[in-house]
Order: structure tokens, then C-alpha cells, then sequence
């Protein structure tokens, strides 16, 4: 058995602690069958409890297996120990919960049971797969956010593991929203419209189905990401072709919903193809911003990266690459795809393409920004580009707008121009400015002790 899952088990599952999660349990149950009446059955109670003991206390445990660690400064002594990465990262997130997912066995036997006898095998099967993947993909969030967190070295406050933990279980509340989605019952609840089929890549699909494998991929992903942050943590190398195949996967996952796009009164006369690089390049934009906030922006590893391409190592310089740097890569790919895609739609796209062009070269802008921020700043923190990028996207435009200066906001956001092309000059401009500075700035770096560098 894995060593740090044994260790776990110890501590957790004792067996004063599982007699007393099924004692309360049971109590709780018996309760709601002698007083809830029709309106709420034990099933419900106990569908209530798992949500309640998986999601929101296992995702806090989740979040604390490695920093718990940190805080009670036993993580150096398990970081020299022989343990691999999988083994540990399995053993911890697996081990750390394992009192939260045997009170949520208890809930899933109770719910199981009365799926079973009221709406058949097929039912209780695909409601069990369900609820096994929401624990696990808020669990598994919550660890790769506190693994994240602490490869960026931050401190771990309680308002931080509580950020870990929010992490969790918003991808729990996306994955139940969703999944609720296919479900009459549960739509009329949230007030949502009902989704009787699911169109991907052009073909229908049933809605259970389709979101169940979907939702078995994206926790295997997010696992996945688990192991490499432990990894990185560990100090092993990570390469770059996960998550290459991470983009190449959630870039064709995507796209395959243009049919969903095309009712946009904005893009009616766009052809397929040009919706799904349309949707491939927002998600592979937004996976930039996020990565460029959550990766450390190192100097050395700028440093090397330009070694590597100075010397003609062009292989070693792409295994060096990090997640942000191949999003980008991606997202510009699609973009000027989508560019060229769009000449061949129809004489009149020259609008469209300023608008797609100028939102790349804000994006450039933006992840130079982060980079000279972080070269540039003696207290590595990303909350100044923050704020930076709130003043630009928000401040600034609204006092404008409010002055009445309307013409101007092109400078700040995508836009559309009188000439088309200013738009587009006016965002690479900004963004070569800031890529200036921020190869001046590392250049500079290059020449100074680590040190003495500002």
C-alpha cells in the first residue's frame, strides 16, 4: 500500500472517529424518516450530508494536505523521503480526505439504494458516477490550487486556504450546474431552461452521457495538473507536452459547441470553422491570463529559456516553456488563423479582423506586463499587474466615458475604428512599447547579481 495514503489512514479513519460519523449519520436519518414526511425523504437528506462532507469538508482537507504539512513543518521530511510523485500526490489527496469519502460512502449507499428501487440500475449507476466525480474534481481543485500557491512560495494565511478551498468548490458548483442542465427537475429549481440534447462538433448527443465522460475527462486533467504541481514541488522536471495536450484538448473540446455560438446575431453569417477558431482562441486566451497570473515569473528561467534559443537548443528551450507562454502561442495560432479565415467569408470582414487583431495585441500587452512587473519589482507580486490591468479595462475607460470622451477607448480595448486599421496599430504599438521594456529590463537583469537587481 502507499506509504503517505497507509500514514493517512492511521490518522484519519480511526475507529473511534468512523463509529462516530456512522452513529451521527444513522441518527440523522432515522430523524428525517420519522419527521420529514414526503417532502423530504432520507435520500435527500443524505444527498444534502455528501455535498456537506465531500465537497465542503473534503475540499478544505484537500486544500490542507500539503500546507497543513507546511504549518506543522513536517513537508521537508516527506519531500527527502523516496516517495514518487504520483504516490504522493494520490496518497495525499486520497489520505487526507479519506473520513470525508467514507461518510460520503454512507450517503452514496442510502442515495444508491433508493435511485435503484425508484428509477432503475441505469439511473443509480450514472447518479453514483456523478456524485463520485463532483467529490473528486473539488477535492482534487482545492489541492491544485494550495499546490499552485505553494510552488509561488506564498504564506498560507487562513484567508488563503480558504481560497484554496473556494477554488474546489467553485469547480464543484460549475460541475453541478451543468449537470443539472440535463435534468428537468433540477432546471425548474434554478430557474434555467432545459437542455433535451447536446450539439458537439455537429452531431447530437444525449445530455447524461455526454456530460459524464466530459466530466470523467476534466477531473482526470485536473489530477493530472495535481501531479505535476507535486512534481514541480518535489523538484522534477515537468516538460511541456502535458500541457500541450492539455491545450490541444480543451482547444477541440470547445470548439466543438459553435452551433451554440452561431445564434449570436454578431457572428450569424460566420461559417463554422471560423467559430470554432473563434471559441479555440478565447479559451486558449483566457488559459494565458490565468496561467501568467498563477506561474512565478523567474528571471533565471527567463534567462536560461534565452540561452537555450540564443544557442540554437530550440528542443530544450520548448521543454522549458511554461504553461503561459504555449497558451499564448496557441491563442496567436488561432487568431491569425481566424484572420485569414475571415477574408474568405466575405469582402466586408475587414472590421472583424481589426477587432480580432487588436485583441491579440492587447493580450501581448498584457502578458508583458506581467512579466516586466514581476523583473521589475523588489516584492514579487502579481497584485500590482492587477491593479495595473483594472486602471486600463476599467478606471480609466469609465472617467472617460463619463467626460464624454467615447472616441478614445480603442486605446484601452478592442474596438472598432474610423480608419479599421488604427485600432489594431494603436494595440501593437502599446504592446511592442511594453515588450521593449521588458526585454531592456531582463537584458539588465542578465548583467546583475540576482541580488542587487531591483
Amino acid at each position: 500500500m502507499n506509504p503517505e495514503f497507509r500514514r493517512n489512514l492511521w490518522l484519519e479513519l480511526t475507529p473511534r472517529r468512523a463509529i462516530l460519523m456512522a452513529v451521527i449519520l444513522a441518527l440523522i436519518f432515522v430523524a428525517v424518516a420519522l419527521s420529514g414526511g414526503k417532502d423530504y425523504l432520507p435520500s435527500s437528506a443524505a444527498e444534502t450530508l455528501y455535498y456537506l462532507i465531500v465537497v465542503f469538508w473534503g475540499s478544505r482537507n484537500a486544500a490542507l494536505s500539503v500546507v497543513g504539512e507546511i504549518r506543522d513543518r513536517t513537508w521537508d521530511s516527506q519531500r527527502l523521503s523516496s516517495i514518487t510523485p504520483g504516490a504522493m500526490t494520490w496518497g495525499k489527496l486520497f489520505g487526507a480526505t479519506i473520513y470525508n469519502w467514507f461518510g460520503g460512502a454512507i450517503c452514496l449507499a442510502l442515495m444508491f439504494a433508493y435511485t435503484l428501487s425508484h428509477h432503475g440500475t441505469a439511473a443509480a449507476v450514472i447518479d453514483l458516477f456523478y456524485f463520485l466525480e463532483i467529490g473528486v474534481i473539488a477535492q482534487a481543485a482545492a489541492m491544485l490550487a494550495s499546490l499552485a500557491a505553494v510552488n509561488r512560495g506564498q504564506k498560507h494565511s487562513r484567508f488563503e486556504i480558504f481560497l484554496y478551498q473556494l477554488a474546489g468548490l467553485l469547480a464543484a458548483l460549475a460541475v453541478f450546474y451543468v449537470w443539472q442542465a440535463a435534468d428537468p427537475e433540477g432546471m425548474a429549481r434554478l430557474g434555467a431552461p432545459l437542455t433535451d440534447t447536446i450539439v458537439w462538433w455537429g452531431q447530437p448527443f444525449p445530455p447524461r452521457g455526454f456530460l459524464l465522460v466530459s466530466l470523467a475527462l476534466f477531473t482526470a486533467w485536473v489530477l493530472v495538473g495535481c501531479y505535476r504541481e507535486m512534481r514541480t514541488e518535489l523538484k522534477m522536471p515537468n516538460g511541456s507536452l502535458v500541457w500541450l495536450g492539455f491545450l490541444v484538448f480543451i482547444g477541440l473540446y470547445i470548439a466543438g459547441f459553435d452551433a451554440w455560438l452561431s445564434q449570436d446575431s454578431q457572428m450569424a453569417d460566420w461559417n463554422p470553422v471560423a467559430l470554432r477558431l473563434a471559441l479555440a482562441a478565447t479559451t486558449f486566451c483566457v488559459l494565458t491570463y490565468i496561467m501568467v497570473l498563477l506561474e512565478p515569473k523567474d528571471r533565471v528561467q527567463f534567462r536560461w529559456l534565452g540561452s537555450q534559443v540564443r544557442g540554437g537548443h530550440l528542443a530544450r528551450a520548448f521543454s522549458g516553456m511554461q504553461a503561459f507562454m504555449l497558451s499564448y502561442f496557441a491563442t496567436a495560432i488561432c487568431t491569425v488563423a481566424l484572420i485569414f479565415w475571415l477574408n474568405t467569408l466575405r469582402s466586408e470582414a475587414a472590421s472583424d479582423q481589426a477587432l480580432v487583431g487588436s485583441a491579440l495585441g492587447f493580450l501581448t500587452r498584457d502578458v508583458g506586463l506581467f512579466v516586466l512587473v514581476q523583473t521589475w519589482a523588489r516584492r514579487r507580486s502579481d497584485f500590482s499587474t492587477l491593479a495595473i490591468l483594472l486602471a486600463l479595462y476599467i478606471l480609466i475607460p469609465a472617467i472617460l466615458d463619463g467626460l464624454g470622451i467615447k472616441q478614445a477607448m480603442f486605446v484601452f480595448y478592442p474596438q472598432a475604428t474610423t480608419p479599421l486599421w488604427l485600432a489594431p496599430v494603436v494595440a501593437w504599438t502599446e504592446a511592442a512599447g511594453v515588450w521593449i521594456l521588458t526585454v531592456s529590463r531582463l537584458a539588465i537583469s542578465d548583467r546583475e547579481p540576482l541580488g542587487q537587481a531591483a
